[in-house]
């Protein structure tokens, strides 16, 4: 679903539109503060952090939330999506109830026809 929403970054306050990916973004030598979200029906996933650019052209990471009331995850190395480990347990669950639910069904009907 996130793919049909482009993340946007606010540098110093100007705001820029971004893609999925890979983006480069020229920015002139110092230190700027850089947040990224991605614009749903609010402001979803924002994360933010401070970057010195005057020794070398550092890379950041940002990754969207699994949840959208979440906050984005951002740093120097690849991140992990915020809320992943969770959402799996949800979905383990999920799936759970519905195959003991489909087990018990026919366990039920099996009984009831003797």
């Amino acid at each position: 679903m996130l793919a049909l929403f482009s993340p946007k970054a606010t540098i110093n306050g100007h705001q820029i539109a971004l893609k999925w990916g890979e983006n480069a973004i020229p920015a002139p030598l110092g230190t700027h503060q850089i947040e990224i979200w991605v614009p749903y029906l609010w402001k979803f996933g924002s994360a933010t952090i401070v970057v010195d650019n005057t020794q070398f052209a550092p890379t950041i990471h940002y990754s969207a939330p699994v949840w959208a009331f979440g906050s984005g995850a951002i740093g120097f190395e690849p991140q992990k999506h915020p809320g992943l480990t969770a959402a799996y347990v949800l979905y383990g669950v999920l799936a759970a109830v519905i195959v003991l639910c489909c087990c018990g069904s026919f366990l039920v009907n099996i009984m009831g026809n003797n």
